[in-house]
């Protein structure tokens, strides 16, 4: 039967046994169920997908996911695309092309007065310490809202701050750096900021704290990179158009929890936090 089916007597010997006594369609009933099964087995258990689907909505990328539960970072994506998972790859941090930035309308100052970034040391280019900041504010709607935030992110831990204020005038933002500079319990060195006009009345600052602040130059973002990378982060909690004065002090700390205790694969998935932590407290022994 063998010779004449062109099989070898084992592959004989294997399809008879499939049922006894032997019947084709049985036999083609249980080849095709088996085929249906074979193939490795899917990780998403009903656990796991209960577990990627929560730190989904803490705005946890399928990177940082895959990273804390040993997974491809593939698989993950494979899951929402076929809807395994109950999630919209929409509703996922930077979905979809970035939009063209609209043009700063703000007054600049003086690129003549101020230190240039290009002055700013190795020290500070490196991130090898706590205490150099970068600094921006986020707008609300314009024409309907004065109130903005100001951001302040750490260079090397990637820790941010925001501060909601009334308007961004040289006084209200001084206001809120005095604040800033009270309450934190460690160095301060540095501010980076871009040429705004909120931000030209620093060197008052600089006199009683000791800080030397540095300007960006003009329509170049990204060399206060971080700031601007976590001003977009900020963006998915709070879109264009919020009106930052309906924002409650309790939503923005809240807001600034879940992205400061998100890992990050810059920081070998430690979160901005740990490294926060870490370096205070050494700097405290």
């Amino acid at each position: 039967m063998g010779v004449r089916l062109n099989r070898s007597p084992s592959t004989i010997s294997y399809e008879l046994s499939r049922c006894q006594p032997y019947q084709a369609e049985l036999a083609q009933t249980d080849a095709e169920y088996k085929r249906s099964r074979c193939g490795r087995k899917t990780k998403l258990s009903d656990e796991l997908k209960q577990k990627i689907l929560n730190h989904l909505r803490l705005s946890w990328s399928p990177g940082m996911i895959a990273h804390e539960f040993k997974l491809a970072t593939k698989s993950i994506y494979n899951w929402l695309n076929q809807g395994r998972i109950g999630f919209s790859l929409n509703d996922l941090p930077e979905h979809g092309v970035r939009q063209r930035r609209n043009v700063d309308q703000r007054s600049k100052y003086n690129q003549s007065l101020g230190r240039s970034i290009e002055q700013r040391p190795m020290m500070i280019n490196q991130r090898n310490r706590i205490g150099d900041f970068e600094l921006d504010t986020v707008v609300g709607p314009r024409g309907h809202s004065k109130a903005v935030l100001l951001t302040l992110i750490d260079r090397k831990s990637r820790f941010l701050w925001a501060y909601r204020l009334k308007d961004r005038t040289t006084a209200t933002v001084n206001e809120a750096l005095t604040k800033f500079l009270t309450t934190f319990n460690g160095p301060v060195h540095s501010f980076t900021v871009d040429r705004g006009t909120e931000f030209s009345g620093l060197v008052s600052l600089e006199s009683q704290y000791g800080i030397k602040t540095y300007y960006c130059h003009a329509y170049t973002p990204a060399e206060r990179g971080s700031n601007e990378r976590f001003n977009r982060n900020l963006r998915y909690f709070y879109p264009k158009g919020t009106r930052f004065e309906h924002i409650s002090a309790q939503d923005l700390t809240t807001t600034l929890l879940q992205i400061n205790q998100r890992p990050l694969k810059i920081l070998d998935w430690q979160t901005p936090y740990q490294v926060m932590l870490t370096n205070l407290s050494k700097n405290s022994d």
